[in-house]
């Protein structure tokens, strides 16, 4: 009897050894990948409305959050997005509840051929959030349990998490975001978030710190937005575009190749 129980368990942990395994590779072999077509599925976790798109490097570390890891029940419209240890956006994606709940999220490395920082790089922590869409809150998410790997970003690396449960509320603030595509060549796409409506301007600086163009300069509601840096008419080199919003200000790196 207890050999057969001892065989059991042997073959219950072998059966989730293999399950886990089969949605990397699907994961792996399908997160934002280049040069296929999406499937329906992709897409769908790809309409992220509360985070932007991450700016993708060519080079990731797969997480993937098994469906049965939640001590919630999620919904559509929540989105769960990573950062790194200098707050900024490395990965998003919005919830479905195809493929029996599993969220699988790329990691994008930093590139080390541009001057900013777009993502991770080795050895660095990483943290999970989850925004509730129905709640419109967003929160800090703990991980009790991995299956595989830790939250520390390595090249190609796997995180499997295995158990995970809503941590503390985080205070909604202006967040600004890699332009994506960087580097740029013609055109890039700027997002922002602004916790509540108001006037937002936008500007590039030079690397002497002139103004050289102003993209926005005008209200915007409360929620996330993107406007377009049309660069055809500006000269190579990088660049510094700044948000200001009441007293606030932040800004980011870009680089225009042509």
């Amino acid at each position: 009897m207890v050999t057969k129980m001892i065989i059991f368990e042997k073959l219950k942990l072998s059966h989730m050894k293999n399950l886990i395994l089969i949605s990397i590779l699907i994961f792996c072999s399908s997160i934002y990948a280049q040069n296929t077509e999406l499937t329906t599925y992709q897409k769908n976790t790809m309409n992220t409305k509360r985070f932007a798109r991450p700016v993708n490097t060519g080079v990731n570390h797969t997480l993937l959050i098994l469906g049965s890891a939640w001590d919630i029940q999620l919904e559509i419209g929540d989105e769960i997005a990573v950062y790194d240890m200098q707050e900024n956006m490395v990965s998003s994606v919005s919830w479905r509840p195809e493929q029996q709940g599993h969220s699988g999220l790329a990691i994008f490395g930093d590139d080390q051929t541009t001057i900013e920082k777009e993502g991770m790089k080795i050895g660095e922590i990483f943290k999970v959030v989850l925004f509730d869409n129905s709640k419109d809150a967003l929160y800090n998410l703990n991980i009790h349990k991995y299956e595989r790997g830790e939250n520390i970003y390595q090249k190609d690396g796997v995180t499997v998490v295995g158990g995970i449960s809503l941590g503390t509320i985080i205070k909604p603030e202006i967040e600004l975001f890699q332009n994506v595509p960087n580097p740029v060549q013609s055109n890039t796409s700027i997002s922002f978030f602004v916790p509540k409506s108001g006037n937002v301007k936008i500007s590039v600086a030079n690397s002497l710190g002139k103004t050289i163009k102003i993209i926005s300069n005008k209200f915007f509601e409360k929620g996330m937005h993107s406007v377009k840096l049309d660069c055809n008419e500006i000269d190579s080199g990088v660049y510094l575009y700044t948000l200001e919003m009441n007293k606030s200000k932040l800004s980011r790196q870009l680089t225009l190749i042509k």
